[in-house]
Order: C-alpha cells, then structure tokens, then sequence
C-alpha cells in the first residue's frame, strides 16, 4: 500500500505556452456538461476542453451505437482501446455460460471500445474494471439508463431544489425520455408479467415502469445520445478541444491551480498553459490519478471505491410474438449516420423493438435497481435451429448497492507507471458480508423474474459477474460536508485545500446506490459549472467596472438563465 498522502507544489513555469479561463481534463459526459454550461453561462469565457485519447468519430463524442456501418463501428471502437489498438475475440453465449471464473473475467475484460484497468500480472481485486480513451469517452458507448436515485441513494448534501433543478437541465441536456416506447406491444407484455411478482406495496412512483432513457426514437429506430448531444454547438461558440492530449500535472502555487502541463501524445511535445479553473473529469480511477501525480492528496483520494454488484440472467418470454413486436420499431437505416436511428446495431434494434423495462430500487423491500430489455438471440453465438425454437429473449440485469468502505480503493505507485506514464493504478476490493446477502436474496429475486415471463434461458442459473463488470465506479473522489478526512471535495465538487480545483463523474458520488450513475454525475457537473461561471461573471462585471475602459464593448448581454443562475439558491444542505 502507499504511503499517507502529502501535499507538494510544483514549480510553475517561467512562462505559460498559452491562457485559458476554465481547463476541462476529460471529454466523456460529465467534461463535456462542465464545458458546455459554462460556455452557455459565461459566454466570454474561454474554455478548453483536453481529451487524453482521439478524437474518433465525426462530430466528436458520436454515440458509436448511431454509426450505420458495422465496420467503421468497430474501428471507432478499437480507436477507443488505448493500448490495446485490435478487435477483440469474442465468446458464443455458450463458451461464456460453461467459462470457469478466470475465463469470464478474461472475456468481460474484452469489451469493444473499453480496456483494462487491472494489474498487468498476477490476479486483481478488480479484474473486469475498465476505461474508454477518446472524445466522448464511456459516453460514448454507454447503455444510456437515466433514472433519478430515490431514498438512500439520493445526495443529502445539496439543497433538494438545487439537486432537482440540476436533475431537469441533466435530462434536458441528455434528452431524456420515459415515453418514448410506450406503444410497443412486447414492453406491455413484460412490464405486466413483472409487475405482478414486485409492485405490491410500492410507491406509484416506484412500480415496474419504462426506463427513462438518453436517446430519440426516430421511424427508423433509436439515436442515442453522446456526448455530442451534450457539447452541441459549443465548439461553435468559443470551445477548444484538444485531443490526444494528456494532462500530466496540475501547477499549484499554495491551494490555487495555475495551469496544467499538456503533452501532445501524438508529437511528445510538452505545453503548459495557465488557467483560473481547472476541472478534472477523466473518470474514477484516472481522476484521482491526475490530483496524486499533481501533489494533491486529501486523505479519502482514491478510498471507498464501490461499484454496482451485477447478477444477471436470460429469460425467453414464452407466448410472445417476437416478429410482430419488432415490426413496431419500423424499418432500417436509412444512410445519414449521426443524424437518424440506426438499426444495424443489435443492442439499438433490441431497444427499439421493446424499449426498456425499469425495476427501481425500493430501500429494504427491493434492495436492487434492475433493467430489462428484449435481446437479439442472433448475438449469442446460438445455433440457427435454437434460435428458430426460442422466443423473444429477455436480458434481466440487476445492480446492487454496496456497502461503503474506505478501505475498498485504488491507490496509485510513486515507482511504476501506466501504458501513459502516470503512476500506475492498484485496487483494494471486497464485498462485505451485507454484500454477500444481498447478492444471494438478488439471484433468488432473478430466478422468480424469469419465471413470470416464462423460463430462464436453456435453464440456466443467475450468473454473478466478476469485480469491475458494472464500470459504474463511484466514491474516489467523494464529495462530503466538512473537510474531515472522508472526502475529497465539497459539496460544489470543489477539491478540499484548493481554491480552484473541481472533480466530476461517477467517482464524486457519496452515498451508495443501486441505478445508474451518469445522470446524477451529469446533475452534479452542472452544479459545478454553475458555480465556475457565475465566478467568472462576478470577475468580469468586476474589471469591467473598474477599468476606465471596460472590456470592449464590455459584458455580453445577460441571457435569461445568465440572470437565473446568479439568483440561484446556494449549494447547502437540505
């Protein structure tokens, strides 16, 4: 393990290469959210937004899931894999029912577009843990489940009006819909059979429903939304983004960030470049990575790592017309990739001819989030004649909220480094016994499911998932209510000790959770960014003011949210 954490500056340059008001480290949703609020919000502002991996797909931060072509699909991915620039093997659903253990966390460390974060020798506690390089990062690829964290999931530490408003703009921004499949026959069919099994005694609010979902369903299936939806026209109104660009420290003089040195991972060449704020969002493991290799070490960095214990299982719903439902999402692609549905992609074709399913978390009653949706059987690797004897197959996934522990964590070497020369990243991983019962009340909850819709997939048992498999990583970069050690940044994402140093994504959730993070980490970026942006116009207004001259033609003309924002309650707790 590491030492304790100390702090250090590093010596700043005689000369910075170039000026930015805001630099934004991470192009994945909740960078690209930092980038564009604050741009909407403080219009003058300049704003650079660096990405460590390429800029793969055309606009950047494209959801790969909305490109037409199977081929061009797949070298997006593989532009997204970081040290590992080949397609990876693929395993039948069989070879994955019959692997033994180490064979399935090997496939699950092979999904298209991620790669691995584990050790490079000997075991992990974390073997399916993995990340995305490129512009967009896991947004990119991501499922695109948006539901709102209820109960004890929800954040305590934020006024609620504050929270809500900023769960409104994240959906807004994401395009978030619970309606947008209301009209298929097949989601009928399962949401009925489910709801006789889980809803007795549920809030309305919290019965079998239709998941809302990031994505536009259009006649010829769905578009999903990327980061690109986020950023929309930003780059056209002042955002830079820098990709392949690796930030390798932050300047620090005392508690305020100067700058942060770049390199061009493309030529080698080192930049630095000054700032007045600096945003990390390169994601849960790597977040922290960039704070420890900068000397900024509060005492929970990288500590109560927890992720979303994964069960799943395959049902076929029996008495079901699968034709008759996919015929409901209407037609094919029709060319324009970027602009329209896409339904060469199994997993869109799959979503659009059911939607998908939402078992929300219900506290002690139902100790689980989970997500069902109709599966192409065609990409399990079955034989033509079981594929032509099944029904419609039903993926029934379930996350489990885990137990909080700081001593579950990544920790970073002061010797070795990564495939990009940052201090290597190593995984301190356990399910507490609480863990453990909830995993097997989940197995036993799946099997009940499964049944009501008909049988589970050539009979088989609910399957755990290694360690890492859910890539919903939260807790590194905690945020809390005091500066006591248990966090690392204050309930404005705002890194304890620093003036100017914000964190984003999953990692900077606190409380345990079972749904989906991005929402919740897309609703605490724009906290944050509002925060960012309405210092920036305090600043202005302030020169302005005070030079004789202004500022050109001085502030740019205040936008009705400009005005809302600056009346906006703080950020307290409720």
């Amino acid at each position: 393990m590491p030492s304790e954490p100390q702090t250090a500056d590093h010596a700043v340059p005689e000369a910075f290469d170039s000026s930015a008001d805001v630099i934004v480290i991470g192009a994945g949703p909740t960078g690209c959210t930092y980038a564009r609020t604050i741009i909407d919000e403080a219009p003058d502002a300049r704003v650079l937004l660096v990405e460590a991996g390429p800029a793969a797909t055309v606009p950047p931060g494209l959801h790969v899931a909305n490109i037409e072509s199977s081929s061009h699909r797949t070298a997006v991915q593989i532009a997204f894999q970081g040290p590992f620039p080949h397609a990876y093997p693929k395993l039948s659903h069989d070879e994955v029912a019959r692997a033994d253990h180490e064979t399935l966390n090997a496939t699950l460390t092979k999904r298209p577009g991620l790669w691995s974060l584990a050790e490079p020798s000997g075991p992990s506690d974390f073997p399916a843990a993995q990340a995305s390089s490129g512009v967009g990062g896991m947004g990119s690829h991501w499922f695109g489940a948006c539901p709102r964290p209820a109960g004890s999931e929800r954040i305590d530490l934020i006024a609620r009006e504050v929270l809500d408003d900023a769960y409104d703009e994240a959906e807004r921004m994401l395009r978030v819909g619970n309606d947008r499949f209301t009209d298929r026959r097949m989601a009928e069919r399962i949401r009925s059979r489910i709801s006789r099994v889980v809803d007795d005694g549920r809030e309305p609010s919290r019965r079998v429903q239709q998941m809302p979902m990031a994505l536009v369903a259009t006649p010829t299936g769905v578009h999903r939304s990327g980061p690109d939806v986020i950023l929309g026209d930003a780059v056209d109104r002042g955002l830079e983004v820098r990709a392949d660009t690796l930030a390798r420290r932050i300047l620090m003089e005392g508690g305020r960030a100067v700058g942060v040195v770049l390199e061009d991972r493309l030529t080698g060449r080192m930049t630095s470049v000054s700032a007045r704020h600096v945003v990390v969002a390169a994601n849960s493991v790597h977040t922290p990575q960039l704070l420890f290799a900068s000397g900024i070490r509060p005492a929970a960095l990288g500590r109560h790592l927890n992720e979303h214990p994964q069960v799943s299982l395959m049902a076929v719903l029996e008495d079901g017309d699968a034709l008759g439902d996919v015929s409901d999402a209407a037609g094919t692609a029709d060319g324009e990739s970027g602009t329209t549905g896409v339904m060469s992609d199994p997993s869109a074709m799959a979503i659009a001819s059911s939607g998908v399913t939402w078992i929300p978390f219900d506290g002690d009653r139902f100790p689980f989030h989970s997500q069902v949706s109709h599966v192409d059987p065609t990409t399990l690797g079955l034989s033509d004649a079981e594929v032509a004897t099944l029904g419609p197959v039903i993926s029934l996934a379930f996350f489990l909220p885990q137990e909080l522990d700081p001593e579950n964590r990544v920790w970073f070497s002061e010797t070795e480094t990564d495939w990009r020369g940052m201090p290597a990243p190593r995984f301190r991983y356990r399910l507490s016994v609480g863990d453990r019962r909830v995993i097997a009340r989940a197995k036993e909850t799946l099997k009940d499911i499964a049944n009501s819709l008909g049988r589970p997939l050539k009979a088989e048992e609910p399957r755990e998932l290694p360690a890492g498999s859910s890539l919903h990583y939260q807790g590194t970069v905690r945020m809390g209510a005091t500066d006591d050690g248990a966090s690392v940044c204050d309930p404005g994402s705002r890194v304890w000790g620093t003036e100017n140093v914000r964190v984003a994504g999953n990692g900077v959730i606190p409380t345990s959770t079972a749904c989906n993070p991005t929402l919740t980490s897309v609703a605490l970026a724009i906290i944050g960014a509002r925060a960012i942006a309405d210092e920036l116009r305090h600043k202005e207004k302030t020169c302005v003011s005070e030079h004789p001259f202004g500022r050109g033609n001085g502030m740019a003309p205040t936008t009705e949210r400009s005005r809302a924002s600056a009346t906006r309650a703080s950020v307290q707790p409720s």
